[in-house]
């Protein structure tokens, strides 16, 4: 399913440069603008406790998902990418390291999720623009559709624990 699932989207690669373009740019450059973007809304209209809760639950959420778990993941389970497995130049330079769970899905969704309990009036831009680039790393044949969904679901599940023991302090 996995394969099959890539390959409907990954075939469509090299048939249309703007297309190309386009999701090389989402894969690659819009991540930078994400973070760029988050750190802006982060720092807009909070009083400094308000901040530095968020700035905790970010950081905090981020070392434990992207930092612990994702390389723990990897280590014992060092799935292949695609262009390794099935023989091909991915549309953008990337190392041939383990695949799942996806680090960029995983660190997207961290921040999605702290969007999501910070600023709801901007959760849907933000969650729009990882959802493209998760999209698009698939697309260029970085990833399978599984560590997409895998870094997915470990970036929201653990931010939203993390959320839910670290109560906010009230004088």
């Amino acid at each position: 399913m996995d394969t099959i699932l890539f390959q409907s989207l990954h075939g469509i690669a090299g048939k249309f440069f703007v297309l190309d373009f386009l999701m090389i740019f989402l894969a690659q450059y819009l991540p930078y603008l994400f973070v760029l973007a988050f750190i802006v809304l982060l720092f807009y209209g909070k009083d400094w406790r308000t901040r530095y809760y968020f700035i905790f639950l970010s950081l905090l959420s981020l070392l434990i998902t992207r930092g612990l778990i994702v390389e723990t993941v990897r280590f014992f389970y060092p799935k292949l990418r695609p262009f390794v497995t099935l023989g091909f130049s991915p549309l953008i330079n990337q190392s041939s390291s383990a695949a799942f769970p996806s680090g960029h899905a995983t660190f997207l969704f961290v921040l999605v999720t702290v969007i999501f309990f910070m600023e709801r009036k901007w959760f849907w831009y933000f969650l729009s623009a990882a959802v493209l680039n998760a999209v698009a790393r698939v697309y260029v044949g970085v990833h399978w559709p599984t560590d997409i969904i895998a870094g997915i679901t470990l970036g929201v599940g653990v931010t939203f624990l993390i959320q839910r023991f670290l109560v906010p302090r009230s004088d």
